[in-house]
């Protein structure tokens, strides 16, 4: 394009340049003869600047044009760039509002399930944690119970013990060789009779 530019406005400037020669030899001659001619110096001037515009306008002409023309497009197409950016930015902004929206629903639905779960949780651990204390309560029911036992039956034989020491005592302070002879003999006849009884 500036190959194909260059030589119109080469051309343009060569006329240019040529006119204006011509305009300087036309004072040249006027002032020459004396300034009887400024009519014919005026009709070149006018002649001069009608080929200056003819030759601009011809050769201008299509660059000009074609400039606007560019110019316009480029317009245009930054209009339309515009418009796209503004579209896809109010796309944007509404997806944005949207999602903005959305995520106060799921922010509330996320703390509701939160709570929800902070709560089966809470149930989970009362009932384990009663389950433990009715397990710790009935363990230490058998220990207790174990224990009771244990020291019934320690009581039992310290008791038995106790008795048969106290009475073995008072046997040997009470009892003398008769009271010996007698339960001997008495022990004696029962089994005899208890012989006798058997056959």
């Amino acid at each position: 394009m500036v190959q194909r530019i260059l030589p119109r406005l080469g051309f343009t400037l060569s006329s240019l340049f040529l006119s204006l020669s011509y305009s300087d030899l036309a004072w040249a001659a006027s002032d020459a003869h004396g300034g009887g001619s400024s009519l014919l110096t005026l009709g070149f001037f006018a002649i001069n600047f009608l080929i200056f515009a003819f030759v601009i306008r011809r050769f201008t002409r299509d660059l000009i044009r074609r400039k606007l023309k560019e110019r316009h497009q480029t317009v245009v197409q930054a209009l339309e760039e515009a418009k796209k950016a503004k579209e896809e930015a109010d796309r944007l902004r509404q997806e944005y509002d949207t999602r903005l929206a959305n995520l106060a629903a799921e922010e509330e639905e996320l703390r509701s399930q939160a709570v929800e779960a902070a709560e089966r949780e809470r149930q989970r651990l009362m009932e384990e944690a009663q389950q433990m204390a009715e397990r710790a309560k009935t363990e230490a029911q058998l220990i207790a119970q174990r224990e009771i036992e244990e020291a019934r039956r320690t009581l039992r034989q310290e008791v038995a013990t106790q008795a048969v020491a106290i009475a073995t005592e008072l046997i040997r302070k009470n009892v003398t060789r008769g009271d010996n002879r007698r339960l001997v003999e008495q022990l004696v006849q029962e089994v005899r009779s208890a012989e006798n009884t058997g056959s």
